[in-house]
């Protein structure tokens, strides 16, 4: 029984340090999307979709090309970037 207690304490500690870091990686990528009319930043969010499980994304159709470029434009990165820097990476 106190195990079992245990458990679901380590979890939520779980839970709550993936929703921190969910948050900070869509903070992150709000601050590294570039900006023309601003609707790639408004549209970039997060969503819950399990138990210590979430989404950071956008539905703007054109941020793949934003974030990975074309043969016109250079890629912005800024969802890689974002996670590179949330996660501690160089």
């Amino acid at each position: 029984m106190r195990f079992k207690h245990l458990r679901k304490k380590v979890q939520a500690v779980g839970d709550k340090r993936a929703a921190l870091l969910a948050l900070e990686i869509r903070n992150l990528a709000v601050r590294y999307a570039p900006v023309d009319t601003g609707r790639l930043r408004q549209s970039i969010g997060l969503k819950q979709i399990g138990p210590g499980h979430w989404r950071v994304g956008t539905n703007v159709a054109y941020a793949l090309y934003v974030e990975f470029g074309t043969r016109f434009t250079a890629p912005a990165a800024f969802f890689r970037k974002a996670l590179r820097d949330a996660l501690g990476g160089t």
